[in-house]
């Protein structure tokens, strides 16, 4: 072998390393002229029908014919920290009171159980209860923090 062959493999890093730089620069200042509201996230998320942003589920539970019960369900799963509880409702405006209903007898279960849960209610176009834990809890902490980042 060769002496001072052994660190040959650091050149090429480095050359992909500046490489790298160099793209992320000139993809970074293609959004120099872009005002903030088009690459920046909004301030309360919706998505395009307008519900309710959640963060990514770790675990749904559906209202379904067949499903377990939702005491069963929150009995069977731990949550991990900073993971909030969030009961969705969709509602056709004919179904609104009965599952208005049912998301409040899933949220004294919840209770019961030792599980504080959000409640959302939104029109849809078929009507359906799930349950779902995510880890957005402190999302408006989140975003307070995004906004500081660029004001």
């Amino acid at each position: 072998m060769m002496p001072g062959r052994e660190a040959g493999w650091m050149v090429p890093l480095a050359d992909l390393s500046l490489i790298l730089f160099v793209l992320t620069g000139t993809a970074l200042s293609g959004l120099s002229g872009m005002p903030e509201d088009e690459y920046l996230p909004a301030t309360r998320p919706r998505s395009a029908s307008g519900a309710i942003e959640t963060g990514i589920a770790s675990a749904v539970h559906a209202d379904a014919p067949g499903a377990p019960p939702l005491s069963e369900w929150l009995a069977a799963y731990r949550p991990m920290e900073g993971e909030q509880l969030t009961i969705q409702g969709f509602y056709a405006p004919e179904d609104r009171p009965a599952i208005r209903e049912r998301t409040e007898q899933w949220a004294a279960e919840a209770h019961e159980a030792g599980v504080e849960a959000r409640v959302i209610l939104q029109p849809a176009e078929s009507s359906q209860v799930i349950a779902l834990f995510a880890h957005d809890r402190n999302m408006e902490l989140a975003r307070s923090l995004l906004e500081a980042e660029h004001d």
